[in-house]
């Protein structure tokens, strides 16, 4: 174990080889780009997800290419005692917690006033007291050693609502403000909690996240984006210089960075764009239109 002052100059220093970095949600997209980003840096792994087959299959392509040390744990994040078990494990095998990287997450699509509460409690589980949870197993682990790096992976749309992804937006609504308390609170440990937040980006996301409209739950499984978005692998490499950086928060492009700010700052010109996309997105669900496919 390292003391505080040691820990402190690594990471001033953006060395993260050897460090030991969990990422939930690894199997696929961001998840598994982050990890790709970290095991190049010479990070010791631990994956999570729910698939174990898909792990095993990550797992062994970052150990050809990068020659890294990867434990895979097939973890259910909607499952507080297997969250904390996560953290608990890798703590055991590696002796120690570095970085926490929660990315696990499930959209959900429908409007407010139609959303199956059950559904949307399931999402909270995964998206909010999941990666809670993670972190609460993880700081003392931290503080033990010094310091650490705890990276929550939100989306802009926790910065402004999403037409009939309300339910969705209200997760990661709840996330980012965790998040900035905890900010807060951990500075004293030498604990960064950085929050990333990814635009539109080209993954399964939305083909998985769940369809609750009644009478429709026979479209899941469809892809309803309304684009193909960015490269994974650019959102992990701006993680992983983040988490070098200590940084707050991350936006990945400029248009990202662009609309938010406008959401802030104009948002009665920005309530009126969400209601045409409303409109946009009502209808091409209505007409079985939205596979970008």
């Amino acid at each position: 174990m390292k003391n505080n002052s040691s820990r402190s100059q690594d990471f001033e220093k953006g060395n993260l080889r050897g460090k030991v970095a969990i990422v939930t949600g690894a199997s696929r997209g961001i998840g598994e780009a982050i990890s790709d980003a970290l095991a190049e840096e010479g990070c010791r792994l631990v994956l999570a997800a729910r698939s174990k087959d898909r792990l095993e299959e990550v797992a062994g392509g970052l150990r050809q290419r990068y020659g890294v040390e990867v434990l895979t744990l097939p973890t259910d994040m909607s499952d507080e005692d297997q969250a904390r078990g996560l953290i608990e494990t890798a703590a055991s095998h590696f002796g120690g917690v570095d970085i926490l990287v929660n990315n696990a997450g499930m959209g959900i699509y429908g409007t407010v006033d139609e959303l199956h509460l059950d559904d949307l409690r399931n999402v909270f589980e995964v998206n909010f007291f999941g990666p809670l949870a993670a972190l609460q197993a993880a700081v003392p682990i931290m503080r033990r050693s010094g310091g650490g790096t705890i990276v929550n992976v939100s989306s802009i749309v926790g910065k402004f609502p999403q037409p009939l992804g309300g339910g969705y937006t209200a997760t990661k609504f709840a996330l980012q403000g965790a998040s900035g308390a905890a900010r807060a609170e951990l500075k004293r440990d030498n604990i960064d909690v950085v929050l990333v937040c990814p635009g539109l980006t080209d993954t399964e996301f939305s083909q998985h996240s769940r369809i609750s409209v009644p009478g429709a739950e026979h479209r899941q499984g469809e892809r309803h984006s309304l684009g193909q978005g960015v490269n994974p692998a650019r959102v992990g490499r701006r993680t992983v210089t983040a988490i070098r950086r200590g940084e707050r928060e991350v936006y990945i492009t400029l248009f990202d960075r662009a609309l938010v700010w406008i959401a802030l700052h104009f948002p009665g010109l920005f309530q009126l764009g969400l209601v045409y996309v409303t409109r946009y997105r009502r209808r091409r669900f209505e007409e079985g239109g939205l596979s970008d496919e």
